[in-house]
């Protein structure tokens, strides 16, 4: 069993201006089926189109506005909602509102995760 608190890791930020930062809650190293992250998008942030590469991802949106586009479908995200990603499906998404939005989100295999704990500091 593996137990940790959010606020008690490494925060990271998105090396792109306006990015999200986001801590690992659960590491690759300590399952090789899923890893969880919590994510912070600021208002007006965001992340450009990108894929997961080979990980499914479960989106679950905790507060705050999200957009999550995926070609030419666009979702306004509710608090509570609950998204999934297929590996290869291609992705962006958005914060439009004026507070912070708050995300969890499990990828498995874990490898998505991995390329997010590479982010600087925040």
């Amino acid at each position: 069993m593996h137990i940790t608190r959010i606020g008690t890791t490494p925060r990271r930020r998105a090396p792109i201006p306006g990015g999200p930062t986001m801590e690992v809650l659960v590491a690759g190293e300590r399952s090789d089926n899923l890893a969880m992250v919590q994510v912070w998008i600021p208002p007006g942030g965001g992340l450009p189109e990108h894929d997961h590469g080979p990980s499914e991802i479960v989106l679950v949106h905790l507060s705050g506005s999200i957009e999550l586009s995926q070609g030419d479908q666009q979702h306004r995200l509710a608090p509570g909602a609950v998204a999934h990603i297929a590996v290869g499906e291609r992705m962006s998404l958005i914060n439009p509102g004026t507070e912070t939005a708050t995300m969890m989100i499990v990828a498995s295999p874990p490898e998505f995760v991995a390329r997010l704990a590479g982010w600087p500091a925040a």
